[in-house]
């Protein structure tokens, strides 16, 4: 099928804009890489990552435009538009983000030792003192309680000592209940007693009176 050289040359320019924004995606992934060192076997599967997205759009890119046909200069397009960005903005761009990258690391280097210097100076100067100052606090309050402890537990044993213990109330209802008990044995034998007495009385007098009637 002929195409014409213009609608090559529009397709050829297509691809050459695709392969420079190609360059400046993968100029925000070096930037990143700026920041943080990484691994070669890291920079090998994002680069393998990139290249396999860079083809695959590529292809469908071609497939709309190409109208299902696939030309060798759309690859040579996409690689001239990367290279027409890398010899041209990204040289810049390259130098412009390692100077701002280096910046920003320097900023965030001279950020972290003031920290540190303003967290040495507090702890030392500020923290320590107050530490100190609350621990003796705590130890006078820890004293103070230790006193008014000791002077409320001899009023409570002075106070105490007016009342009888449970011990003593028990032993004192005990005692009584044996008192009882023994006056009620004294009142038994008492009345028993008394008893013997008075047959012994009424026998004597029974025999008195016989012994009278016999010398009547």
């Amino acid at each position: 099928m002929f195409v014409e050289i213009s609608e090559s040359l529009s397709q050829l320019s297509s691809f050459t804009v695709l392969g420079f924004f190609f360059g400046v995606f993968y100029e925000v992934i070096r930037i990143i890489r700026l920041f943080k060192k990484q691994s070669d076997l890291a920079v090998s599967v994002t680069d393998f990552v990139f290249l396999s997205l860079a083809g695959l759009i590529t292809f469908a890119y071609s497939m709309e435009l190409g109208n299902g046909q696939f030309r060798w200069f759309y690859i040579a397009g996409a690689g001239f538009g990367g290279a027409i960005y890398f010899l041209t903005l990204g040289r810049l761009v390259s130098l412009a983000s390692n100077f701002i990258v280096r910046c920003i690391k320097r900023a965030a280097a001279l950020a972290v030792k003031c920290m540190k210097i303003i967290f040495l100076f507090a702890k030392n100067y500020i923290f320590a003192p107050l530490h100190k100052i609350i621990c003796k606090f705590i130890q006078f309050l820890k004293t103070k309680i230790g006193y008014i402890y000791v002077f409320m537990k001899k009023k409570a044993l002075n106070s105490s000592n007016h009342l009888k213990s449970k011990a003593r109330i028990v032993y004192n209802k005990r005692t009584e209940r044996a008192a009882l008990k023994i006056k009620a044995r004294t009142a038994e034998i008492i009345n028993t007693s008394a008893g013997v007495h008075r047959n012994v009385i009424k026998g004597k007098i029974r025999r008195r009176t016989a012994a009278t009637v016999r010398k009547t």
